[in-house]
């Protein structure tokens, strides 16, 4: 990557930043941001165990009694996913969930 492009992509980043900051002051971008940024995580999250542990959706959502539409979904953001679901997947695979709330 060359100087210029370093440089405009740079600007780009303190654009976008610029502009995030400006939205998370409003109430309803900040919560649908965060929202889906929690949404986001816990994907991710389910994923990465997963991938560790080797098994398909499929795989995971029988061993929690659930369907592979429902993993895909959490997986794919399209849903959040429940209490319920996430006890479920903690229990499987022997995990204490950590859960922390900060400003």
């Amino acid at each position: 990557m060359t100087n210029k492009n370093k440089k405009q992509l740079k600007k780009i980043a303190n654009s976008f930043l610029e502009d995030l900051e400006l939205d998370l002051g409003k109430a309803k971008f900040k919560k649908d941001f965060y929202g889906e940024l929690l949404r986001l995580q816990i994907a991710d999250e389910i994923i990465k165990l997963r991938r560790k542990h080797k098994i398909s959706q499929a795989q995971l959502a029988k061993k929690i009694n659930t369907t592979q539409t429902v993993i895909s979904r959490i997986e794919n953001t399209q849903v959040a996913a429940s209490t319920n679901i996430l006890e479920r997947i903690c229990s499987n695979f022997q995990l204490q969930p950590k859960f922390s709330l900060s400003q």
